[in-house]
């Protein structure tokens, strides 16, 4: 059985490797000449193509600005239902924008702690802390975004470009590296 096991082994590696080529090969292709009228619809069309748009408009008031002061909490949320509040590696959500991006505003993970949140004792005698012998990493994920560019074959009509960027989604703890 260790030679069936290898075979699979070398078969899913084939598999990454060529889903990797396959998204290599997508990003920067430009993607048709729009109207300034039909830009968003052509990109909305090829964000839901390739699986990468949710059908839901961002309510800014419920996220922080980008940037603006963040403070790692004393006390974890123990009785929150969002995992945001009560992860020893606590985060909070904002907003990305970048004119010009398809989507222009993508909601972003930012880590509020430098370490994890270590809770010693058990009950209400417990003792909260932030403990710097670990840290607090987002956690990424590739997202494709459109970038506007003009289009060379037709002036006056824009084209798009395909990236893909790290997103951070969540954070999560880690061991710190000692060196």
């Amino acid at each position: 059985m260790p030679g069936l096991f290898k075979i699979m082994q070398t078969l899913l590696l084939l598999g990454l490797f060529i889903d990797k080529l396959t998204l290599a090969s997508e990003a920067h292709k430009h993607k048709g000449c729009f109207s300034a009228e039909e830009l968003e619809d052509g990109a909305l069309k090829i964000l839901r193509r390739n699986r990468y748009l949710k059908d839901s408009h961002i309510d800014e008031t419920q996220y922080h600005k980008l940037g603006t002061k963040k403070t790692c909490p004393a006390v974890l949320h123990s009785q929150s239902v969002d995992y945001n509040n009560r992860s020893v590696s606590p985060w909070r959500y904002s907003i990305d924008s970048k004119e010009g991006r398809f989507p222009e505003k993508i909601v972003v993970a930012e880590c509020l702690c430098t370490g994890c949140i270590i809770v010693k004792g058990h009950g209400h005698h417990g003792a909260e802390y932030e403990d710097y012998g670990y840290n607090s990493v987002p956690v990424v994920q590739s997202q494709m975004v459109l970038m506007k560019t003009e289009c060379t074959t037709d002036p006056g009509k824009y084209s798009f470009s395909s990236h893909y960027i790290k997103v951070p989604i969540a954070c999560t703890c880690v061991k710190a590296r000692t060196y």
